[in-house]
């Protein structure tokens, strides 16, 4: 993973060298995804499902195994890892 140095005990990191995924229907089920929000890392997650039009994607948060759901217009920022 690019970038992946933790800068504090907090678990912020610096910005990934890759650019987000912009189009999620590009994703596949179980591809590792670093989810952020408002600018900041918020966890690591593994793709569980998606809509084939990329409109939804449920994620599984790393270390926790909650499940979420996001909507494309949600303020989260994926990046591939």
């Amino acid at each position: 993973m690019n970038q992946r140095t933790l800068e504090s005990s907090s678990g912020s990191r610096r910005f990934p060298d890759q650019p987000p995924v912009r189009d999620w229907a590009s994703l596949e089920r179980r591809d590792c995804v670093e989810v952020w929000s408002a600018g900041s890392f918020r966890y690591i997650a593994y793709v569980d499902d998606l809509a084939a039009d990329g409109q939804l994607i449920w994620v599984i948060e790393n270390g926790t195994g909650s499940r979420r759901l996001f909507v494309r217009d949600d303020p989260v920022t994926l990046y591939l890892i």
